[in-house]
């Protein structure tokens, strides 16, 4: 009896796999264990001072991992000309992020709402230190922003109106090297999770410009304004009639990630 009763569980099994509901329960399950299809994911690249592309921030990699995680969108992560990847983004190729609205680009993307608000601080070198408070101190002045950015509606209305835009490269020490040698009066930056300005000058001195290891940036002073001079939000977006699902589920978890104080610690590290 010992030996029968496993031979006629194998035997009912067989018989029971091929009743006519079975296989489509074993495809589901079967289609169900496969690896969902990856999503082009388009990322902003950052050169270094010989202009070759760096690897993506490891704080901001743990942001697309939660967001993958959370919520079950699978990233294929492609760094990129930040013009270039708008482009790909607005023929449906993908989605991009870290992006910011602008009376053009909502025309032609879908936007997340907002996943984090940044401040944009404008930067300055050199004697005698400006007062800079509101976008009204930048009148008449040339502005470098970083090739394909825009910093936000309130930008967008004032540029090229209020102020001159130059668009730089991707390379953020060439940018301070550009404003050392006034060929801009003013460079605008985001810093993220400082709050003063005061906070900010430290950074750049003991943190972002070390970290660029360029002997002619070493020991320079930047100085920045008191307060910012924009605020931005940034976005997950699309090609309006693409990825609209995506983006969806993208909005679900920042929703519930806000809620929960989840999404906040882990922007905390980069923004």
């Amino acid at each position: 009896m010992l030996h029968r009763i496993p031979l006629f569980a194998s035997i009912f099994f067989l018989a029971f796999i091929h009743l006519p509901g079975f296989a489509v329960t074993a495809n589901s399950i079967k289609k169900s264990n496969l690896a969902k299809p990856k999503v082009t994911l388009f990322l902003q690249e950052s050169l270094d001072i010989h202009g070759r592309q760096l690897p993506i921030e490891r704080d901001l990699d743990s942001i697309l991992q939660y967001f993958e995680h959370e919520s079950g969108i699978h990233f294929d992560k492609q760094v990129l000309p930040w013009n270039r990847a708008q482009l790909m983004a607005q023929n449906g190729e993908g989605i991009i992020f870290g992006f910011s609205k602008s009376p053009e680009r909502l025309q032609n993307f879908y936007f997340s709402i907002p996943i984090v608000s940044e401040k944009i601080w404008a930067i300055t070198y050199g004697d005698p230190r400006p007062d800079f408070q509101s976008m009204e101190d930048l009148r008449g002045k040339t502005v470098s922003i970083g090739r394909g950015f825009s910093h936000g509606m309130d930008f967008e209305k004032a540029k090229n109106v209020v102020f001159k835009v130059q668009e730089d490269s991707a390379s953020s020490a060439a940018r301070f090297k550009k404003l050392m040698g006034r060929r801009s009066d003013i460079m605008l930056w985001p810093i993220r999770q400082l709050q003063r300005s005061e906070q900010v000058e430290a950074y750049l001195r003991d943190q972002l410009i070390p970290s660029f290891n360029d002997p002619e940036l070493t020991g320079k002073t930047f100085y920045v304004s008191k307060k910012p001079v924009f605020y931005d939000t940034i976005h997950f977006a699309a090609a309006i009639g693409k990825y609209e699902e995506e983006i969806e589920t993208l909005n679900k978890t920042i929703r519930k990630g806000t809620a929960s104080g989840k999404l906040p610690k882990v922007l905390a590290r980069f923004y």
